[in-house]
C-alpha cells in the first residue's frame, strides 16, 4: 500500500481558518460568554473557582483558538507498524504509540516506523502494561512507566534497553516528569490507602527520595478504575487525581522548589460529577465523563465526553463542541490528548474519512470554492484499509 504523508501548513491553514458560519450569522465565541469563575487568595495562592451553575452557553470551539498549526500524518502501512487508537505521545521529531495489547511503537514525524521500544514480558526491559511515557530527544532517551511496578524503564531512541530507575515503593499507577541532565525524577502516583506513603516525590536515578509529600490527604481505596493525571502542557508540573466516588476536587501544580502542591483550579456544583481537568497554557478544560453506549448493532462505544472550558484570564466559560477548523470544521474524535504541549488525535482512517465526508456533504458549512477542493483531495487520498492517521497541533503559548 502507498504511504501518504500530508502536512497541513500553507495549503490548508490559510483557506480553512475562517469561520464556517455565514456572514449574516456571527458564531458565538468564548469572549461573548458569561463570566463563570472567580479568583481568590487561599494561603497566598491564587485559585480559580468555577461556579458550575453559571455555565449556560454552548459554543462551537475552533481548535485554532488554542493551537497554532496542524499536521496530518499517515503512519506506515507495514504489518509491524500497525497500531490501534490508544495512547499517543509526540515530541518535536517523534511519535510514540502504545496499546494494552502491543509493544510501544516509535515513528518519526513523517510516519515512518522506526522500532519497538521494549517487549511484553517480565524480564529486564520488559513490561506487561504501560501507563506513561516521556520522550527526551536531546538526550536520546525514552522513559516508560509500567502499571503496578517499582521502576521506570529507560531506553534510547533506537530501542535499546539501557537501565531501570528504581522507585522507593510499589506504585499502582504513576505519571512522571524527568530531568535527564540533573538525573531527577518527579513521580506522581495514584496512592492506595494502607499501601502508599507518598503521593508526590522527587528522587534521583538511584531511587533515593530527595523530597516528598505525604499521601495521607490524597489516598484512595484500592481501585484501578481511578486515575492520576499530569499532561505537562506548561512549565508547571500539573497533578490531579480522578477518583471515585464523585467529589469536588482540585487541580494542583507541584512546586518543586517549595516541595508543596499549589491549588490552581476547582469548581462548585450542586452535586459532584465524574470528571477530570486538562491544564492548558491559557485555559482549563473540564471533561465530564460519559457512560459507554450501545449502537444500533449492539456494539458499545464511548461517546465524545461533554466538556466545558474556562479562560484563565477573563474567567469566561462555556460548554464547548471542539471542531478542527483547519480541516473544515470536523468534530474531534472521542479520544484526543492535550499533552506535552500538543493536541493529538489518533484516528482510524475510516473515522477521518467519515468526518471529512460529512463536511463535504454539509452545505451549511459554506466552504468556498478554494477550500472545498483541498478537503476533497484529503478525502480521496485516505486509504480506509491502511494504518492510522495522527493529527498533531502545537498548543499556543500563554497570551
Amino acid at each position: 500500500m502507498k504511504t501518504i504523508n500530508i502536512f497541513l501548513f500553507a495549503i490548508l491553514m490559510v483557506p480553512l481558518c475562517g469561520c464556517t458560519q455565514s456572514a449574516e450569522k456571527k458564531a458565538l465565541g468564548l469572549d461573548d460568554c458569561l463570566v463563570v469563575a472567580s479568583k481568590s487568595i487561599i494561603n497566598g495562592d491564587t485559585v480559580i473557582t468555577c461556579d458550575f451553575s453559571l455555565v449556560k452557553d454552548t459554543i462551537d470551539f475552533p481548535l485554532s483558538n488554542i493551537m497554532s498549526d496542524l499536521e496530518m500524518i499517515k503512519l506506515e502501512n507495514s504489518d509491524s507498524a500497525l497500531v490501534s487508537r490508544y495512547h499517543t505521545f509526540v515530541s518535536e521529531n517523534y511519535i510514540g504509540v502504545y496499546t494494552m495489547e502491543n509493544e510501544y511503537k516509535l515513528f518519526d514525524r513523517q510516519g515512518n516506523f522506526l522500532c519497538e521500544i521494549g517487549r511484553k514480558g517480565q524480564g529486564p526491559g520488559e513490561y506487561m502494561f504501560l501507563y506513561d511515557s516521556q520522550i527526551d530527544e536531546k538526550n536520546n532517551r525514552i522513559y516508560l512507566m509500567p502499571w503496578m511496578q517499582k521502576k521506570i524503564l529507560v531506553y534510547n531512541l533506537q530501542g535499546k534497553f539501557l537501565s531501570d530507575i528504581p522507585l522507593p515503593e510499589f506504585v499502582p499507577k504513576a505519571r512522571f516528569n524527568i530531568n535527564t541532565n540533573k538525573q531527577i525524577a518527579t513521580i506522581m502516583i495514584l496512592p492506595f490507602k494502607g499501601q502508599n506513603n507518598y503521593v508526590v516525590w522527587q528522587q534521583d536515578f538511584q531511587g533515593n527520595i530527595l523530597q516528598r509529600i505525604s499521601s495521607e490527604y490524597f489516598a484512595l481505596e484500592p481501585d484501578y478504575g481511578n486515575e492520576v493525571i499530569s499532561y505537562r502542557n506548561t512549565q508547571n508540573i500539573d497533578f490531579y487525581l480522578a477518583g471515585w466516588p464523585d467529589k469536588q476536587d482540585t487541580l494542583y501544580y507541584y512546586m518543586g522548589n517549595e516541595n508543596r502542591l499549589k491549588p490552581v483550579f476547582t469548581f462548585t456544583a450542586t452535586e459532584p460529577f465524574s470528571h477530570w481537568y486538562i491544564d492548558l497554557p491559557d485555559h482549563v478544560i473540564t471533561i465530564i465523563a460519559q457512560q459507554e453506549r450501545m449502537d444500533e448493532n449492539g456494539q458499545f462505544y464511548a461517546p465524545v465526553p461533554k466538556q466545558f472550558i474556562v479562560d484563565k484570564r477573563t474567567l469566561k466559560g462555556a460548554y464547548i463542541k471542539p471542531v478542527i477548523d483547519q480541516l473544515g470544521g470536523i468534530s474531534i474524535p472521542s479520544r484526543v490528548l492535550y499533552q506535552d504541549g500538543y493536541f493529538i488525535a489518533n484516528m482510524y482512517p475510516h473515522e477521518l474519512k467519515d468526518g471529512l465526508g460529512k463536511i463535504i456533504r454539509n452545505t451549511e458549512n459554506n466552504l468556498s470554492e478554494q477550500k472545498l477542493p483541498n478537503i476533497k483531495t484529503l478525502y480521496e487520498d485516505i486509504d480506509e484499509e491502511g494504518n492510522n492517521y495522527i493529527l498533531i497541533g502545537k498548543l499556543k503559548s500563554v497570551k
